[in-house]
Protein backbone atom coordinates (compact mmCIF):
# COMPACT_ATOMS: atom_id res chain seq x y z
CA UNK A 1 0.00 0.00 0.00
CA UNK A 2 1.16 4.57 -0.47
CA UNK A 3 1.58 7.64 0.18
CA UNK A 4 -0.16 9.35 -0.51
CA UNK A 5 -1.68 11.26 -1.83
CA UNK A 6 -1.22 14.54 -0.38
CA UNK A 7 -4.87 13.89 0.40
CA UNK A 8 -4.12 11.81 3.02
CA UNK A 9 -1.57 13.25 4.14
CA UNK A 10 -3.48 17.01 4.69
CA UNK A 11 -5.91 14.84 6.87
CA UNK A 12 -5.66 15.52 10.34
CA UNK A 13 -6.65 12.40 11.95
CA UNK A 14 -4.16 9.72 13.77
CA UNK A 15 -4.88 6.92 11.11
CA UNK A 16 -3.43 3.87 9.87
CA UNK A 17 -3.26 2.01 6.44
CA UNK A 18 -2.98 -1.96 7.17
CA UNK A 19 -3.15 -4.63 4.94
CA UNK A 20 -4.91 -8.33 5.10
CA UNK A 21 -2.20 -9.85 6.68
CA UNK A 22 -2.97 -6.94 9.83
CA UNK A 23 0.72 -5.39 8.80
CA UNK A 24 0.91 -1.40 9.12
CA UNK A 25 1.76 0.00 5.73
CA UNK A 26 1.57 3.56 6.67
CA UNK A 27 0.93 5.51 10.24
CA UNK A 28 0.38 9.10 10.09
CA UNK A 29 2.31 11.71 12.01
CA UNK A 30 -0.44 12.41 14.84
CA UNK A 31 -0.56 8.90 15.36
CA UNK A 32 2.99 10.05 17.73
CA UNK A 33 1.46 12.14 19.57
CA UNK A 34 -1.66 9.34 20.25
CA UNK A 35 0.53 6.57 20.80
CA UNK A 36 4.33 7.69 21.55
CA UNK A 37 5.67 5.75 18.98
CA UNK A 38 7.51 7.08 15.76
CA UNK A 39 5.82 6.91 12.86
CA UNK A 40 8.75 4.50 11.49
CA UNK A 41 8.38 2.29 14.40
CA UNK A 42 5.17 1.78 13.26
CA UNK A 43 5.41 1.15 9.90
CA UNK A 44 7.73 -1.73 11.05
CA UNK A 45 4.83 -2.92 13.39
CA UNK A 46 1.23 -5.06 13.08
CA UNK A 47 -1.95 -4.81 14.62
CA UNK A 48 -1.34 -7.32 17.15
CA UNK A 49 1.94 -5.61 18.74
CA UNK A 50 -0.55 -2.17 18.86
CA UNK A 51 -4.70 -3.40 19.85
CA UNK A 52 -5.36 -5.20 22.95
CA UNK A 53 -5.59 -8.70 22.25
CA UNK A 54 -9.56 -9.24 22.49
CA UNK A 55 -10.05 -6.63 19.76
CA UNK A 56 -8.59 -8.84 17.40
CA UNK A 57 -9.70 -12.27 15.86
CA UNK A 58 -7.06 -15.66 16.35
CA UNK A 59 -4.90 -14.58 13.31
CA UNK A 60 -4.93 -10.92 14.18
CA UNK A 61 -5.42 -9.81 10.83
CA UNK A 62 -8.48 -7.93 11.89
CA UNK A 63 -10.89 -6.90 14.39
CA UNK A 64 -12.89 -9.44 16.26
CA UNK A 65 -16.96 -9.80 15.02
CA UNK A 66 -15.76 -6.57 12.50
CA UNK A 67 -16.86 -7.17 8.32
CA UNK A 68 -14.12 -5.74 6.46
CA UNK A 69 -16.82 -5.33 3.55
CA UNK A 70 -18.10 -1.71 4.83
CA UNK A 71 -17.46 1.36 7.12
CA UNK A 72 -17.86 0.64 10.45
CA UNK A 73 -17.35 2.57 13.99
CA UNK A 74 -16.36 1.36 17.29
CA UNK A 75 -14.21 1.43 20.68
CA UNK A 76 -11.33 -0.22 21.36
CA UNK A 77 -8.07 -0.19 23.09
CA UNK A 78 -4.49 0.52 21.94
CA UNK A 79 -1.27 -0.39 23.65
CA UNK A 80 0.58 3.06 24.01
CA UNK A 81 4.20 3.21 24.60
CA UNK A 82 5.75 2.06 27.84
CA UNK A 83 2.73 -0.22 28.41
CA UNK A 84 0.21 2.85 28.78
CA UNK A 85 -3.45 1.52 27.73
CA UNK A 86 -5.70 4.03 25.19
CA UNK A 87 -9.29 3.84 24.59
CA UNK A 88 -10.06 5.05 21.27
CA UNK A 89 -12.89 5.03 18.81
CA UNK A 90 -11.92 3.49 15.68
CA UNK A 91 -13.90 4.26 12.25
CA UNK A 92 -12.34 1.07 9.98
CA UNK A 93 -13.33 1.12 6.08
CA UNK A 94 -11.68 -1.08 3.13
CA UNK A 95 -9.58 -0.36 1.02
CA UNK A 96 -10.57 -1.62 -2.81
CA UNK A 97 -8.36 -1.99 -5.70
CA UNK A 98 -10.59 -3.08 -8.76
CA UNK A 99 -12.99 -4.60 -6.93
CA UNK A 100 -10.35 -6.59 -4.82
CA UNK A 101 -9.77 -5.08 -0.87
CA UNK A 102 -6.58 -4.78 -0.53
CA UNK A 103 -6.64 -3.69 3.39
CA UNK A 104 -8.19 -1.55 5.50
CA UNK A 105 -7.90 2.45 6.76
CA UNK A 106 -8.23 3.06 10.21
CA UNK A 107 -8.82 6.69 11.84
CA UNK A 108 -8.09 6.77 15.72
CA UNK A 109 -10.09 9.11 18.01
CA UNK A 110 -9.09 9.34 21.35
CA UNK A 111 -11.87 8.95 24.16
CA UNK A 112 -9.75 8.16 27.06
CA UNK A 113 -11.30 11.60 29.15
CA UNK A 114 -14.64 10.28 28.20
CA UNK A 115 -14.06 6.92 29.24
CA UNK A 116 -12.37 8.62 32.58
CA UNK A 117 -15.18 11.19 33.20
CA UNK A 118 -18.60 10.17 31.53
CA UNK A 119 -19.14 13.45 29.39
CA UNK A 120 -22.85 14.66 29.45
CA UNK A 121 -25.44 13.05 27.34
CA UNK A 122 -25.64 16.06 25.62
CA UNK A 123 -21.62 16.29 25.27
CA UNK A 124 -21.39 12.58 23.85
CA UNK A 125 -24.37 13.67 21.37
CA UNK A 126 -22.13 16.28 19.76
CA UNK A 127 -18.88 14.07 19.66
CA UNK A 128 -20.61 11.50 18.06
CA UNK A 129 -21.98 13.62 15.86
CA UNK A 130 -18.92 15.49 15.15
CA UNK A 131 -17.08 11.57 15.23
CA UNK A 132 -19.78 10.42 11.91
CA UNK A 133 -18.62 14.02 10.59
CA UNK A 134 -14.98 13.25 10.50
CA UNK A 135 -15.87 9.75 9.82
CA UNK A 136 -17.34 10.47 6.77
CA UNK A 137 -14.55 13.10 5.56
CA UNK A 138 -12.02 10.45 5.89
CA UNK A 139 -14.09 7.99 3.71
CA UNK A 140 -14.03 10.38 1.21
CA UNK A 141 -10.38 11.48 1.30
CA UNK A 142 -9.65 7.42 0.94
CA UNK A 143 -11.96 7.03 -1.61
CA UNK A 144 -10.49 10.29 -3.38
CA UNK A 145 -6.72 8.15 -3.60
CA UNK A 146 -8.30 4.81 -4.45
CA UNK A 147 -9.90 7.08 -7.96
CA UNK A 148 -6.39 8.78 -8.28
CA UNK A 149 -4.66 5.60 -8.53
CA UNK A 150 -7.21 3.33 -10.24
CA UNK A 151 -6.83 6.17 -12.94
CA UNK A 152 -3.56 6.12 -13.24
CA UNK A 153 -3.64 1.85 -13.75
CA UNK A 154 -7.14 1.96 -15.87
CA UNK A 155 -5.08 4.60 -18.47
CA UNK A 156 -1.86 2.52 -18.29
CA UNK A 157 -3.47 -0.40 -20.32
CA UNK A 158 -4.61 1.39 -23.05
CA UNK A 159 -1.66 3.72 -23.91
CA UNK A 160 0.36 0.00 -23.95
CA UNK A 161 -1.86 -1.26 -26.62
CA UNK A 162 -1.63 2.28 -28.44
CA UNK A 163 2.39 2.15 -28.45
CA UNK A 164 2.47 -1.45 -29.50
CA UNK A 165 0.03 -1.14 -32.43
CA UNK A 166 1.34 1.96 -33.47
CA UNK A 167 4.83 0.12 -33.85
CA UNK A 168 3.46 -2.26 -35.60
CA UNK A 169 1.88 0.30 -37.91
CA UNK A 170 5.51 2.05 -38.55
CA UNK A 171 6.98 -1.19 -39.83
CA UNK A 172 3.94 -1.91 -42.39
CA UNK A 173 3.24 1.67 -43.25
CA UNK A 174 5.52 4.09 -45.16
CA UNK A 175 5.34 7.42 -43.49
CA UNK A 176 6.62 10.84 -41.94
CA UNK A 177 9.08 9.68 -39.45
CA UNK A 178 8.51 12.93 -37.58
CA UNK A 179 5.11 12.44 -36.79
CA UNK A 180 5.70 9.16 -35.47
CA UNK A 181 8.40 10.30 -33.12
CA UNK A 182 5.98 13.04 -31.93
CA UNK A 183 3.50 10.38 -30.27
CA UNK A 184 5.92 8.27 -29.20
CA UNK A 185 7.01 11.21 -27.34
CA UNK A 186 3.68 11.67 -26.20
CA UNK A 187 3.39 8.38 -25.25
CA UNK A 188 6.52 8.52 -23.12
CA UNK A 189 5.05 11.57 -21.57
CA UNK A 190 1.63 10.25 -20.78
CA UNK A 191 3.84 7.26 -18.97
CA UNK A 192 5.79 9.36 -16.85
CA UNK A 193 2.58 11.48 -15.43
CA UNK A 194 1.53 7.71 -14.97
CA UNK A 195 4.11 6.96 -12.90
CA UNK A 196 4.07 9.80 -10.79
CA UNK A 197 0.51 9.99 -10.14
CA UNK A 198 1.07 6.83 -9.02
CA UNK A 199 3.31 7.59 -6.31
CA UNK A 200 0.89 10.68 -5.35
CA UNK A 201 -2.25 8.96 -5.49
CA UNK A 202 -1.68 6.39 -2.91
CA UNK A 203 1.26 5.36 0.34
CA UNK A 204 4.32 3.17 -1.17
CA UNK A 205 5.75 0.68 0.66
CA UNK A 206 9.26 2.07 2.09
CA UNK A 207 12.09 0.03 2.57
CA UNK A 208 13.46 2.01 5.57
CA UNK A 209 16.46 1.14 6.99
CA UNK A 210 19.93 2.61 7.84
CA UNK A 211 21.99 4.27 5.59
CA UNK A 212 24.84 6.60 5.01
CA UNK A 213 23.43 9.39 3.22
CA UNK A 214 26.98 10.72 2.06
CA UNK A 215 27.05 7.12 0.11
CA UNK A 216 23.51 8.09 -1.33
CA UNK A 217 24.88 11.59 -3.01
CA UNK A 218 28.05 10.43 -4.00
CA UNK A 219 26.06 7.58 -5.92
CA UNK A 220 23.69 10.91 -7.42
CA UNK A 221 26.62 13.42 -8.01
CA UNK A 222 28.77 10.66 -9.83
CA UNK A 223 26.09 10.30 -12.54
CA UNK A 224 25.13 13.48 -12.89
CA UNK A 225 28.50 14.45 -13.72
CA UNK A 226 28.48 13.74 -17.44
CA UNK A 227 25.20 15.85 -17.91
CA UNK A 228 27.00 18.45 -16.00
CA UNK A 229 30.07 18.52 -18.10
CA UNK A 230 27.88 18.37 -21.20
CA UNK A 231 27.01 21.79 -19.90
CA UNK A 232 29.82 23.04 -19.09
CA UNK A 233 29.23 23.17 -15.13
CA UNK A 234 31.69 22.32 -12.39
CA UNK A 235 30.37 19.99 -9.73
CA UNK A 236 31.86 21.25 -6.24
CA UNK A 237 30.91 19.29 -2.87
CA UNK A 238 31.78 19.51 0.64
CA UNK A 239 30.50 17.05 3.57
CA UNK A 240 31.12 16.89 7.10
CA UNK A 241 28.96 14.13 7.91
CA UNK A 242 31.16 11.22 6.63
CA UNK A 243 29.80 8.54 9.25
CA UNK A 244 26.47 9.95 9.93
CA UNK A 245 23.09 7.78 9.58
CA UNK A 246 19.50 8.55 8.57
CA UNK A 247 16.60 6.15 7.87
CA UNK A 248 15.25 5.87 5.21
CA UNK A 249 14.78 4.19 1.85
CA UNK A 250 17.71 4.95 0.22
CA UNK A 251 16.50 4.63 -3.64
CA UNK A 252 13.44 7.33 -3.36
CA UNK A 253 16.25 9.80 -1.64
CA UNK A 254 18.56 8.94 -4.55
CA UNK A 255 15.52 9.91 -6.89
CA UNK A 256 14.82 13.58 -4.95
CA UNK A 257 18.78 14.19 -5.25
CA UNK A 258 18.75 13.48 -8.93
CA UNK A 259 15.52 16.02 -9.43
CA UNK A 260 17.44 18.68 -7.58
CA UNK A 261 20.24 18.52 -9.11
CA UNK A 262 19.38 18.07 -12.58
CA UNK A 263 16.87 21.05 -12.27
CA UNK A 264 20.01 22.86 -11.04
CA UNK A 265 21.86 21.87 -14.60
CA UNK A 266 19.21 22.56 -16.51
CA UNK A 267 18.99 26.55 -14.97
CA UNK A 268 22.44 27.29 -15.59
CA UNK A 269 22.06 27.77 -19.16
CA UNK A 270 25.84 29.44 -19.46
CA UNK A 271 27.64 27.13 -17.22
CA UNK A 272 29.70 28.22 -13.74
CA UNK A 273 29.81 25.97 -10.81
CA UNK A 274 26.87 23.91 -8.77
CA UNK A 275 28.09 23.38 -5.10
CA UNK A 276 26.35 20.67 -3.05
CA UNK A 277 27.46 21.20 0.65
CA UNK A 278 26.33 18.53 4.07
CA UNK A 279 26.28 19.47 7.74
CA UNK A 280 25.11 18.73 10.67
CA UNK A 281 22.47 20.91 12.57
CA UNK A 282 22.44 20.48 16.64
CA UNK A 283 23.26 16.84 15.95
CA UNK A 284 20.12 16.11 15.32
CA UNK A 285 19.12 16.71 11.93
CA UNK A 286 21.65 17.12 8.62
CA UNK A 287 21.19 19.24 5.83
CA UNK A 288 22.04 19.69 2.20
CA UNK A 289 22.15 22.35 -0.15
CA UNK A 290 22.05 22.76 -3.56
CA UNK A 291 23.34 26.04 -4.71
CA UNK A 292 23.25 27.05 -8.25
CA UNK A 293 24.63 30.16 -10.31
CA UNK A 294 21.37 30.42 -12.27
CA UNK A 295 19.31 33.62 -13.27
CA UNK A 296 16.80 32.88 -10.58
CA UNK A 297 13.55 32.00 -10.33
CA UNK A 298 10.85 35.15 -11.06
CA UNK A 299 8.72 35.72 -8.67
CA UNK A 300 5.34 34.59 -10.34
CA UNK A 301 6.85 31.21 -10.97
CA UNK A 302 8.45 30.75 -7.38
CA UNK A 303 5.16 31.25 -6.00
CA UNK A 304 3.94 28.57 -7.87
CA UNK A 305 6.55 26.01 -8.00
CA UNK A 306 5.45 22.35 -6.46
CA UNK A 307 1.61 23.03 -7.61
CA UNK A 308 0.62 19.82 -9.65
CA UNK A 309 1.35 19.38 -13.89
CA UNK A 310 3.42 23.38 -13.32
CA UNK A 311 6.57 23.39 -15.05
CA UNK A 312 8.46 26.09 -17.50
CA UNK A 313 9.94 23.01 -18.89
CA UNK A 314 8.67 21.80 -22.58
CA UNK A 315 8.74 18.68 -22.01
CA UNK A 316 7.75 19.05 -17.71
CA UNK A 317 4.83 16.99 -16.00
CA UNK A 318 5.18 19.48 -13.35
CA UNK A 319 4.89 16.53 -10.61
CA UNK A 320 8.82 16.02 -10.28
CA UNK A 321 9.26 18.82 -7.08
CA UNK A 322 5.91 17.70 -5.66
CA UNK A 323 7.00 13.94 -5.37
CA UNK A 324 10.06 15.06 -4.47
CA UNK A 325 8.81 17.06 -1.41
CA UNK A 326 6.43 14.24 -0.37
CA UNK A 327 9.40 11.54 -0.44
CA UNK A 328 11.05 14.21 2.33
CA UNK A 329 8.22 14.67 4.23
CA UNK A 330 7.70 11.19 4.49
CA UNK A 331 11.02 10.98 5.88
CA UNK A 332 10.38 13.17 8.56
CA UNK A 333 12.61 15.84 6.87
CA UNK A 334 11.67 19.50 5.77
CA UNK A 335 12.75 21.67 1.99
CA UNK A 336 13.43 25.25 1.67
CA UNK A 337 14.06 27.08 -1.92
CA UNK A 338 15.02 30.10 -1.76
CA UNK A 339 15.97 32.30 -4.95
CA UNK A 340 17.72 35.66 -6.09
CA UNK A 341 19.53 36.62 -9.36
CA UNK A 342 22.31 34.71 -8.43
CA UNK A 343 20.79 31.96 -8.64
CA UNK A 344 18.49 29.42 -6.60
CA UNK A 345 19.54 26.97 -3.83
CA UNK A 346 17.29 24.32 -2.28
CA UNK A 347 18.03 22.97 1.23
CA UNK A 348 16.87 19.85 2.56
CA UNK A 349 17.13 18.69 6.23
CA UNK A 350 16.66 15.07 7.33
CA UNK A 351 16.53 13.72 10.94
CA UNK A 352 20.10 11.67 12.27
CA UNK A 353 19.10 8.12 12.97
CA UNK A 354 19.26 7.52 16.81
CA UNK A 355 19.91 3.88 16.91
Amino acid sequence: MDKGFSILSKNHDAYLLIDLLGNIEFASENCEQLLGYSSINLQQSSLHKLFVTEFLDQTHTFFKCRAQEKLDNFDAQLQGKEGRIIDVNITAMPIYFEKDIIGSYLVLKDITFIKKHKLSIEREKEYHTLINKLSRLSEKHAIAGQLAAGIAHEIRNPITAIKGFLQLLMGENDGNKFYYDIIFSEIDRIEVILKELMVLAKPTKQKYEKIHLQDILEHVITLMVPQANLNNIQIEKEFNFTTTCILGDSNQLKQVFINYIKNAIEAMLDGGVLRINGSIIDSRQVNISIIDQGPGIPLEIFKQIGQPFFSTKENGTGLGMLVSRQIIKEHKGDINIESDAKGSSVHVKLPVCSY
